[in-house]
């Protein structure tokens, strides 16, 4: 009879790699006078990395009058940066589709 080989399958090994951060603005850059959202409010806004700049669907949690606080998901994890107001851009949410129990008809 044969013998059953222990740990037959292993997961491949691989570097933990480095996930880029993005590029955020210094507290002198945005500017004092910080006011922050009871709610964020929903935004789409252009994130610079080191070697790319990507628009994303964010939320605008604080602000001043020159910059942004927008935070948003990345790589499955919340992410947040200050970006300048003028990289950033109001954005309506969708309503909920009609087969959920709220629009049910009754």
């Amino acid at each position: 009879m044969g013998r059953r080989r222990e740990n037959r399958w292993q997961p491949p090994e691989h570097p933990e790699v480095e996930r880029p951060r993005a590029y955020s603005l210094s507290e002198d850059a945005r500017g004092p006078d910080v006011c922050h959202a009871v709610t964020p409010m929903p935004v789409w806004a252009w994130i610079q990395f080191p070697t790319f700049h990507v628009r994303v669907k964010a939320f605008a949690k604080s602000w001043t009058r020159d910059a942004v606080l927008v935070e948003w998901a990345q790589f499955g994890q919340q992410a947040n940066a200050w970006v300048w107001r003028s990289a950033v851009k109001h954005r309506t949410l969708r309503a909920r589709s009609g087969n959920s129990p709220e629009n049910a008809p009754r």
